[in-house]
């Protein structure tokens, strides 16, 4: 016997064609028994065992260790106070302790836990669940459970857990343990409300395939009637991804005043289509409801932590329902983009003023060098065709090039002048409200156009100069350095068929048809300076950042307000963020 001495013998045992080697700081073998004390640790093929004290049996397999005991399989970890491990069967018995698998999740735990193969699973006193976290959000526990893997299982005696709050108990669960997902009833929605009444929801699981699945719900409301709600959704690859989702209701409450809302009455049929797609070039999330207090009045039964409707959505959360799609191309520094949007108001009665963009056309040249010159270039053109259904269609067209000369003084100093030109065009084939009629006479008459001329052209010019620099400090706190980056820039832009006042920057706009965000152009001269503060980790990654701008206008000869901006992101699950306006003037 060797005694306070750390020995590390490595015995190549063949078992079952699949050699083990056990380390440890004492190791003994006795004909067909190795002891091993301390430290222990046994691999193989897709196999490791640690435990302070193992001992294995050569002629039956068969292995028992205790003490902190751990095994690793292939997708499978176990940890217990005492196991038994067949080698050659794969049956595994922990006694107090746990087993989880992750090719189909399981994770199983209590004071006695069996697995035959791995086709069969027996449990005593046992926490069950498909969550691999060590706080499950919820588990099943039972005094007793058999899983036969691709047969169904039983649990004797269960609490449905949320967290650690039971919410139901069961005598006895009988549910399908398959590891393909199988169609069936899912645990039902109970609710109430002031609105609906009491609701209860039954979903129905059905499996299309392995990429593709939907669920079927009738809900019952007690003050409203029957609402059906399906959603389908599929996966076509590892980013091609979607879902349609569409609840109707024929309301118990139509014709009935409405409260609170747009409409003068609760409409009779009430419908919601969304339809979300993302992956890949083409992409689209449409959001179509039937009228403008859909969301004031029962709200949506739909809900996804990653979608801001819900059933908890206010009206004041929903005052615009966009739909959008876009298809996009890239290569070779190029960027062709088609898309559409199209919106519901839902703070007016009708959509009929309501501005839409189908469809959009954009092509984009990324910065590219120009030919045997220090000079870059880049350039944009985009069409799109904007209407209401009552007064105005129209095709607007934009266009922008810009020719700049980076100059890079190492290491810390960068200059960037530029000269860009703009052009946009509005031409309009619709403009008009539409008939009014006076009340003098019997005649209909047509109201004034909204704008002056059908056709609409302008040239601008914008020309600016950027200063940036660059600075860090020595590492600091284990790796935490800051960095300052001042810079200051300076524009110009003005439109080329005759300047503006000055004192009359606005003129434009009122020329130029305001149709959409960002029509409202004027003319421009300002100088902004600002310091930007990073405290950032040895990955390079912001913790503190604080901003600090302000703008002089040139035309007006007066300083802007200071915007300043401080965002703390010490973990990537926590961002706080405060934006402040200010001036020097109390």
């Amino acid at each position: 016997m060797i005694t306070d001495l750390f020995v590390v013998l490595l015995a190549a045992l063949e078992v079952w064609a699949m050699p083990l080697d056990i380390e440890a700081d004492y190791l003994e073998k006795n004909g067909e028994r190795v002891t091993a004390r301390g430290n222990v640790i046994v691999t193989g093929d897709d196999l490791e065992v640690r435990a302070n004290y193992v001992v294995f049996d050569q002629a039956s397999f068969d292995l028992w260790a205790t003490g902190d005991c751990y095994v690793k399989e292939k997708d499978t970890e176990s940890r217990a106070s005492t196991l038994h491990f067949n080698t050659r069967r794969n049956d595994l018995f922990l006694e107090d302790g746990s087993l989880m698998t992750y090719a189909e999740p399981l994770n199983i735990s209590g004071r006695l836990i069996r697995r035959y193969g791995y086709e069969y699973y027996v449990g005593e006193d046992i926490r069950y669940t498909t969550c691999l976290s060590d706080d499950p959000d919820w588990s099943i526990r039972a005094g007793s459970i058999e899983i036969p893997v691709e047969g169904y299982g039983s649990l004797k005696h269960a609490r449905l857990q949320i967290k650690d709050v039971p919410v139901l108990y069961l005598p006895y669960l009988w549910y399908p343990a398959k590891l393909e997902r199988q169609s069936g009833l899912l645990f039902p929605e109970v609710g109430h409300s002031s609105d609906m009444g009491y609701h209860y929801g039954q979903p129905l699981y059905l499996t299309l395939g392995d990429s593709m699945d939907m669920t079927l719900t009738p809900h019952w409301l007690s003050k409203r009637g029957l609402m059906l709600a399906g959603q389908l959704r599929y996966r076509l690859d590892y980013e091609n991804k979607g879902e349609i989702y569409i609840e109707a209701l024929h309301d118990e409450k139509g014709n009935e005043k409405m409260e609170g809302g747009l409409l003068e009455y609760i409409p009779t049929e009430r419908w919601y289509l969304k339809a979300k797609h993302s992956g890949g070039d083409l992409n689209w999330n449409i959001n179509l409801v039937s009228h403008e207090d859909y969301f004031r009045d029962i709200g949506t039964l739909y809900s996804d932590s990653e979608d801001p409707i819900s059933r908890d959505a206010s009206s004041d959360d929903l005052e615009t329902l966009i739909s959008r799609a876009s298809w996009t191309k890239s290569g070779n520094g190029f960027t062709v983009g088609l898309s559409s949007q199209w919106k519901q108001d839902l703070t007016l009665k009708g959509d009929d003023k309501t501005k839409q963009e189908v469809p959009r056309l954009k092509l984009r040249m990324a910065q590219k060098d120009i030919p045997y010159t220090p000079l870059k270039c880049t350039a944009e053109l985009s069409s799109v065709r904007v209407y209401t259904l009552d007064w105005i269609s129209a095709l607007k067209n934009d266009a922008m090039a810009e020719v700049s000369l980076p100059i890079n003084i190492a290491p810390y100093i960068n200059i960037r002048p530029y000269i860009k030109t703009l052009y946009r065009d509005t031409n309009l084939t619709e403009n008009t409200a539409g008939y009014k009629h006076y009340n003098h006479t019997d005649s209909w008459v047509w109201e004034d156009k909204p704008y002056d001329r059908d056709e609409y052209t302008e040239h601008w010019q914008q020309r600016g100069i950027s200063l940036t620099s660059t600075l860090y400090s020595p590492r600091f706190l284990g790796g935490l350095y800051h960095q300052i980056t001042p810079s200051a820039t300076w524009s110009y832009k003005s439109r080329l068929e005759g300047n503006l006042k000055a004192t009359d920057p606005v003129y434009s706009r009122e020329i130029f048809p305001d149709l959409l965000s960002g029509d409202a152009w004027g003319k421009e001269y300002d100088t902004t300076l600002s310091l930007a503060n990073d405290i950032r980790d040895e990955n390079g990654n912001a913790l503190v950042t604080f901003n600090l701008s302000r703008s002089y206008d040139n035309l007006t000869k007066k300083w802007d307000m200071f915007d300043a901006t401080l965002k703390i992101n010490p973990v990537s699950w926590v961002a706080i963020e405060h934006k402040n306006k200010f001036s020097r003037v109390p």
